[in-house]
């Protein structure tokens, strides 16, 4: 008897559940949209400014654009845990240190990735137990040799008296700068550097995952992918933020005021390189169109912002101890001021201007 009473109070009850959903729904979405509406309101005096809609649409733009490219190096770094053992890694190192170099500073024609998902690449072939300097090298130079920022920086200048010369001296002082760099700064052990979650395994060159099938692998390696890019994406957040921030107090006038001068023009376009924040990509388009300043200024620029902005140097805290990533940021920046001071002085003498 009192199964058939349930049974009979069944549909009563499913009917209450709805009657209450129902109610619950038509009083809070209005209220719900009468509250944003309120605060869309509110804040209309904030929102409509046009320094808060630069930065919003600036740190917008570093995520948004960065994002792909990180996925796409939290898949390459899933792929080398899982298919490319540590022994594997250690034979295809060269033993001398200028060729270490060199292999570091080209890999990028192999693993294309730009300057955020560098970061990615690098902290597994850190762990596979590849060279400080080696590592280095890859990370400064990859974004300069990715065959798509070349093919872009081509198209940027096409048309233009600089159209073979930029993405040319492009690579090439960028090998050399991030060489130098790197050999600078990538002595010693590389364990002694990183922070405690970026050393190497401690496997001994022995392959941890020698017994699974290549199905099991992938999906591994997905599983891998997954975890360094939720890793990594609050240093982006951080860096995009603090970006957005300069980006946005930065006086458009300067670098007017700057240009004239061979040495300030590039100190000029250091500093915009630095502040921008723009996709190795992408920033060939804008070097373009900034037509007062000089080749060479505008080849600094090329060759910087791949290598160290405000948002990598906040990346590169998910890797390095603090004391290297200051060592790695003074030797980017004096390294790419001189060599591109003393180019702009022999321009200056050769060309006049």
């Amino acid at each position: 008897m009192n199964v058939d009473r349930l049974h009979d109070d069944a549909p009563h009850n499913f009917f209450t559940r709805l009657v209450v959903v129902i109610l619950v729904i038509v009083v809070t979405v209005p209220l719900l949209g009468l509250a944003l509406w309120t605060a869309r309101e509110a804040l209309k005096p904030i929102t409509e400014r046009s320094d808060t809609q630069v930065f919003s649409l600036t740190f917008l733009s570093i995520v948004f654009e960065a994002l792909p490219f990180i996925l796409i190096g939290a898949l390459l770094s899933g792929l080398l845990e899982m298919f490319v053992s540590r022994r594997r890694m250690l034979s295809l190192i060269p033993r001398s240190r200028f060729a270490q170099l060199l292999v570091g500073a080209t890999m990028g024609v192999c693993l294309p990735v730009c300057e955020c998902g560098v970061v990615v690449v690098l902290r597994r072939l850190l762990k596979k137990g590849m060279p400080l300097g080696m590592a280095l090298a890859y990370l400064l130079v990859a974004p300069i040799v990715n065959p798509v920022v070349i093919a872009s920086t081509f198209a940027a200048f096409r048309g233009k008296p600089e159209w073979l010369f930029m993405p040319l001296a492009r690579v090439g002082f960028g090998i050399a700068i991030g060489m130098a760099v790197a050999a600078l700064v990538g002595r010693g052990r590389a364990r002694e550097w990183l922070k405690p979650d970026a050393r190497e395994d401690d496997n001994h060159g022995a392959d941890p995952h020698a017994g699974l099938r290549a199905r099991q692998r992938i999906s591994a390696a997905c599983d891998h992918a997954v975890s360094e890019f939720l890793g990594v994406i609050p240093f982006l957040i951080a860096g995009a933020l603090i970006a957005a921030a300069i980006q946005t107090a930065l006086p458009r006038t300067v670098m007017n005021v700057v240009s004239g001068n061979p040495i300030l023009s590039v100190v000029g376009m250091m500093a915009l390189a630095v502040g921008l924040n723009l996709c190795s990509e992408a920033d060939a388009f804008v070097a373009a169109g900034l037509l007062s300043f000089t080749a060479v200024a505008k080849l600094s620029f090329l060759v910087l912002g791949p290598m160290f902005d405000i948002k990598l140097l906040v990346m590169y805290g998910s890797v390095f101890r603090r004391s290297l990533i200051w060592r790695l940021v003074a030797a980017i920046l004096v390294t790419v001021f001189v060599v591109m001071a003393l180019l702009a002085l022999v321009q200056q003498a050769w060309f006049g201007g």
